[in-house]
């Protein structure tokens, strides 16, 4: 059920809130109109053409076979693992504590009926995801029966091939998984078939709802739906709109808001190297969607992260889900050599538990603390800027956090915090691989805080490779405040799928 929300609140971010085609149309004071008419060919994979409105509405125009159905077993196959290794809290024991002995152990025992699992999970979560995977057959082009099948497949793969690893198959989710997913996912396709056909902007939300593939498969190609442009990206051609080229210049920053708004879907992961008095190491992790306007000038993004600790007392070893960020940014001024722009974004109370102390203990570590506070709500406004002349640029950001109900971190209902930040950044010419070298020095006073240091500053210099696919990597340290005393660096790996 955990799964389910954190789900439907993702969607309902994406698909509701931004219908209105009123946002997308707003356009900055453009202070030098030529700026606008810049064509940049960043690589060979780009081509330069005005980005093509795409209704987004799902049609099959020709029927798979079977080479086609393996090929999309194997990635819905890949998005369980993925699904697994991004929500699973104690995965040192659910997923990586194992071998082939265990395994082999567990898939030759006959699959247990009570599996231990709350009855949300079994009944509910699992139908769910069942009703996910014959939809997603069903928009990769297959008929009724072969994706019921490729449900009932991806049931058996999940309890043998990826669940299996750790614990005993359940008979209960082997039988109720595709059971009632599969039937519930044919009402629910009808449904959103008829939804999608109503002059309707709530029937046509509630399409999307009913029918979560509709945001990800279009004609066989997997992408997502920008319903703030009115497009369907990540797939097909890479077009460079009015502010895309520079937005992906300048797209690079890692803890700061870049000014421009930037297509992307991301995931990273930071390992922090603690001091020896404090523990082994912390751990955080996240996934990231951003969504421009057509006009590039607008943006919507949302970030759901993960906090986790290895031998960190009083901690049990594992993860927490953390409190989901929302926001949106908005382009004020832009000339052929500067652009600023504000912003407002809010983290959500979204960590549902920190029975084990892990939220509680990651605090320390205060550079994101809005993200971490168990069952705070943060609002944060800023401003973002950049100046930039041929390959080299500089960035800023002034911000303040407002944290109400923040008990949880030092007792006090309400914290206030100014962050602001500055980063240089270089783009080398060389065109395989395009990198970017950039510094990064980000500053937090906590004015409200208990103790005497009341600023955090890092440093973080790193290296981003690629303009449309894009690995990025980077080493930060804190060099004064508290978490200064109990870290001693920070080492980030990100991947970045930009459109």
């Amino acid at each position: 059920m955990r799964a389910v929300r954190v789900y439907l609140i993702t969607f309902l971010f994406l698909v509701g809130a931004p219908l209105s085609d009123a946002i997308s149309n707003e356009e900055p004071i453009d202070l030098f109109a030529s700026d606008q008419s810049e064509e940049t060919n960043l690589d060979s994979e780009i081509v330069i053409q005005p980005e093509p409105e795409i209704v987004p509405t799902q049609v099959n125009l020709r029927q798979a076979g079977f080479k086609e159905y393996m090929y999309d077993t194997g990635i819905w196959y890949s998005v369980q693992w993925g699904a697994r290794l991004y929500w699973v809290r104690d995965k040192s024991l659910k997923i990586f504590n194992t071998s082939f002995s265990k395994w082999w152990d567990n898939v030759t025992e006959k699959p247990e009926w009570n599996d231990g699992d709350a009855f949300v999970v079994n009944w509910v979560a699992h139908p769910f995801f069942g009703m996910l995977s014959y939809q997603f057959y069903r928009a990769r082009g297959h008929d009724r029966w072969s994706s019921a099948l490729g449900s009932v497949i991806q049931s058996t793969l999940f309890e043998y091939a990826i669940e299996g690893l750790a614990v005993q198959p359940s008979a209960t989710d082997l039988i109720v998984t595709p059971g009632i997913g599969v039937p519930l996912g044919m009402v629910m396709e009808e449904l959103s078939e008829w939804l999608i056909e109503q002059d309707n902007s709530a029937a046509k939300v509630g399409a999307y709802l009913t029918n979560p593939m509709r945001l990800f498969v279009k004609d066989r190609q997997i992408g997502i739906i920008n319903p703030v442009a009115g497009t369907f990206e990540f797939s097909g051609p890479f077009t460079i709109g009015a502010a895309k080229d520079k937005a992906l210049d300048l797209g690079y920053l890692l803890f700061m808001e870049t000014p421009l708004p930037l297509g992307r879907v991301m995931a990273d992961l930071e390992i922090v190297v603690l001091d020896k008095d404090f523990g082994d190491q912390m751990f955080f992790y996240s996934i990231r969607l951003d969504l421009p306007s057509e006009s590039g000038f607008f943006g919507l993004y949302i970030d759901a992260p993960y906090g986790g600790v290895n031998n960190v007392e009083p901690a049990r070893n594992g993860y927490e889900f953390s409190n989901i960020t929302i926001g949106a940014k908005q382009v004020l001024l832009k000339s052929t050599n500067f652009v600023m722009s504000a912003g407002l974004e809010f983290a959500l109370p979204t960590a549902f538990t920190d029975g084990q102390d892990r939220l509680s203990v990651v605090t320390n570590y205060r550079r994101d603390l809005p993200t971490y506070i168990y069952q705070a709500f943060t609002a944060t406004p800023y401003l973002a800027a950049a100046i930039w002349k041929d390959a080299f640029s500089l960035q800023a950001n002034l911000g303040t956090d407002y944290i109400f109900n923040a008990e949880n971190f030092e007792g006090n209902s309400f914290e206030f915090r100014l962050n602001y930040g500055v980063a240089g950044g270089v783009n080398v010419p060389i065109k395989l691989i395009t990198p970017t070298v950039f510094m990064e020095l980000d500053g937090y006073t906590l004015t409200s805080d208990n103790i005497d240091r009341k600023t955090d500053l890092f440093i973080t210099p790193g290296v981003r490779f690629g303009k449309r696919i894009s690995p990025g990597f980077a080493v930060q340290f804190p060099v004064a405040g508290h978490t200064s005393d109990i870290a001693e660096a920070n080492f980030i790996f990100d991947f970045q799928i930009r459109f």
